[in-house]
């Protein structure tokens, strides 16, 4: 079987680390992950099933996926600190030259972008800053499943 692919909008906010917390929290107490829901729908709305979560926390969340992973931003630690480190990245501002000519692409731009997720291997993550006006104005991340 091969990955799922995942994402997320969420308002911009300079620190992503705290971003990316508050939505993997989320997520994990609406049980939005496998093997709650074995395959959870993207994109995330407030109409998304949320059935709440029997487990006690994110690690047996994801002790109970398996290898599979939860198919969600549940998989991601964090941000990776250094390109040795394993985590969510940030688009460089040459690939977002390349894929977009700019390095302040729009949500939609982003969005309609199936170019953006191809260099991502299985269970690799990224996150884009999206602008509008010229100012930040969502955090889209996304990544590819375990299994």
């Amino acid at each position: 079987m091969g990955s799922h692919l995942w994402w997320y909008v969420e308002p911009y906010e300079p620190d992503v680390a705290v971003v990316l917390h508050r939505v993997r929290q989320r997520e994990f107490q609406a049980g939005r992950y496998s093997p709650v829901i074995p395959y959870p729908a993207f994109p995330v709305t407030a109409h998304s099933p949320a059935p709440g979560t029997p487990h006690d926390s994110i690690d047996d969340a994801l002790e109970a996926a398996d290898a599979d992973g939860t198919r969600t931003i549940l998989d991601v630690p964090g941000l990776a600190a250094s390109d040795d480190d394993w985590g969510m990245r940030q688009l460089s501002d040459e690939a977002l030259l390349n894929l977009f000519g700019t390095t302040q692409p729009t949500l939609t731009q982003v969005q309609a972008s199936d170019a953006l997720t191809e260099p991502l291997g299985r269970g690799e993550s990224l996150y884009v800053v999206a602008y509008a006006a010229g100012q930040p104005a969502h955090l889209y991340f996304t990544g590819y499943s375990f299994d």
